[in-house]
């Protein structure tokens, strides 16, 4: 059964009620007038990803959510991405920020969608929305998404959880600190846990002998049911980074997988 939410202007009131006709969001406008927006299964995890993933333009949440229709067949356009996504921020479910360095728009997360969510999924651990997104490391973020999508695209990898579900996740802190926590993890088509790892700029060697280490002690001194993850997946920006990172994990073998962008989408293309 569905249910309906009527969230007043400020989102301190919350009334739940019985609806067989979907979720409906009540949301005050500035004027005081409600507009209802009807939130769909896939508005959910649109706003999910969002917050998880920290940003995201119509082009990534097309590529998720929007690019296999109903009847398997491929979208043409855009157009009903763009629209649903306008749809959401006049909701204030999402809200639209601008990178310093290019003109696209992007979508972040609001704590009224993280609120909706929290109605809709009560026994589900959520993220907490981050309310912009930090420049500098805009464009390793985003490079991360793109990654995820192609790994998902491919049927390369699958269950992808964030880094920021990672680091609010008390369990997962136990065993790693903030510095050590990868860009992501996913399943491989193997049923195997992977780390993935995005490196666009050489850091120093004593940073990666240590962070590599610790990823090794993880994978060899946990059971298999319990541990974080089973291997490690580096993608790198460039030969250089490949090459410093193989010398520093060859003593490990099949531990490590290191190969360059170029070689992650070539090894990863989209199927259709």
């Amino acid at each position: 059964m569905n249910t309906k939410i009527e969230v007043i202007d400020n989102f301190d009131f919350f009334k739940t009620q019985s609806n067989v006709n979907g979720f409906k969001q009540a949301v005050a406008s500035e004027n005081k007038q409600i507009k209802n927006v009807e939130l769909t299964a896939r508005d959910f995890e649109i706003i999910q990803f969002i917050i998880e993933m920290k940003f995201s333009s119509v082009d990534e949440v097309f590529r998720k959510f929007f690019k296999l229709k109903l009847n398997a067949e491929l979208a043409k356009s855009q157009a009903w991405a763009k629209k649903r996504l306008q749809q959401l921020e006049k909701a204030r479910f999402i809200k639209s920020v601008y990178s310093f360095s290019e003109s696209t728009r992007f979508y972040v997360g609001t704590y009224l969608g993280y609120y909706a969510l929290a109605q809709m999924k009560p026994l589900e651990f959520l993220v907490k929305p981050h309310l912009g997104f930090d420049q500098r490391v805009f464009n390793h973020d985003r490079q991360v998404l793109n990654c995820r999508l192609n790994l998902e695209e491919s049927k390369s990898g699958s269950d992808w959880i964030s880094e920021r579900k990672l680091k609010s996740d008390p369990q997962v802190m136990k065993n790693l600190t903030a510095l050590y926590i990868p860009d992501g993890l996913y399943t491989s088509v193997t049923g195997q846990k992977i780390a993935f790892e995005l490196e666009i700029a050489i850091k120093s060697k004593s940073r990666y002998k240590d962070k590599i280490k610790k990823y090794v002690n993880i994978i060899r001194s946990e059971k298999n049911k319990s541990r974080l993850f089973d291997h490690v997946h580096y993608v790198c920006a460039k030969d250089t980074l490949k090459s410093h990172l193989m010398k520093e994990t060859r003593i490990f073998g099949a531990l490590f997988k290191i190969e360059t962008i170029a070689e992650f989408l070539s090894s990863n293309e989209v199927l259709t």
